[in-house]
């Protein structure tokens, strides 16, 4: 009897440590890496007519769809290429205080302006499988303030993270002029309501003509796990219900 009951125990401790074992990623091209453009790009369709020659309404980075003014920026050219769009705005780049995030390489750009783009800012979205109703995920990604070169004015800038139905945000971020605010970390947990779930990141910055500008890079889905507290407490859990069987033997 005893002998089984610890043996009921190990399984236990073993799903436990299952759990906090690496999960698989479930997001696509979650560093920016992989993309058609070999030059920097805005990602986007946008409605209406647009210019002639117009090589902005396209959607070439992998797994991401863009909408508003989304730019695509590669590793190290931010601050001395612009990016092509439709209004063929040669001053389309980044200031030089910025620097590549923590991920690394290639990263987007969302201009947090809605003022011409349907009152919204810019956005990327894609949609996640592999989920499991009722399980939690986190969602974690690198984002920063950052302003246009050829614009001053303080800002204000934060991202509204939306995946399935729930939402949550970022602090907003007080961007002075011509400020960097440098890369900040961020992880939010959300429960799947779904098999899959679009996962969108949208740009929400004051004041409207500048533009507020957040920067997007090392995008990260994955099952959550116990935390470290969560799987200490529980093997003390085992370890004393070991010793009271042990007595009553």
């Amino acid at each position: 009897m005893v002998r089984l009951f610890l043996a009921g125990m190990m399984t236990l401790a073993g799903v436990g440590a299952a759990q906090a074992a690496p999960v698989t990623e479930l997001v696509t091209n979650g560093s920016f890496e992989a993309s058609s453009y070999t030059v920097n790009h805005e990602f986007s369709t946008r409605a209406g007519t647009p210019t002639v020659g117009n090589p902005a309404t396209t959607q070439g980075v992998t797994g991401w769809t863009g909408t508003g003014f989304a730019l695509y920026f590669l590793a190290g050219t931010q601050a001395t290429t612009p990016a092509i769009t439709e209004f063929k705005d040669n001053q389309n780049y980044l200031r030089s205080n910025v620097t590549l995030s923590p991920d690394g390489g290639n990263f987007v750009a969302l201009d947090g302006d809605g003022s011409f783009q349907g009152g919204t800012g810019a956005s990327v979205s894609q949609t996640i499988g592999g989920l499991t109703v009722g399980i939690q995920y986190d969602v974690s990604f690198d984002w920063a303030a950052a302003q246009l070169q050829n614009k001053t004015g303080d800002t204000t800038e934060q991202l509204k993270v939306q995946f399935g139905s729930s939402i949550q945000y970022t602090s907003v971020v007080k961007n002075p002029s011509a400020g960097f605010s440098g890369w900040l970390q961020q992880q939010f947990r959300f429960t799947a309501t779904s098999a899959s779930e679009v996962l969108s990141f949208l740009s929400v910055g004051t004041p409207t003509g500048l533009p507020p500008i957040a920067l997007l890079d090392g995008v990260s889905v994955k099952q959550a796990v116990p935390e470290p507290a969560s799987l200490a407490l529980l093997g003390v859990g085992l370890l004393g219900l070991c010793g009271m069987v042990r007595r009553r033997a």
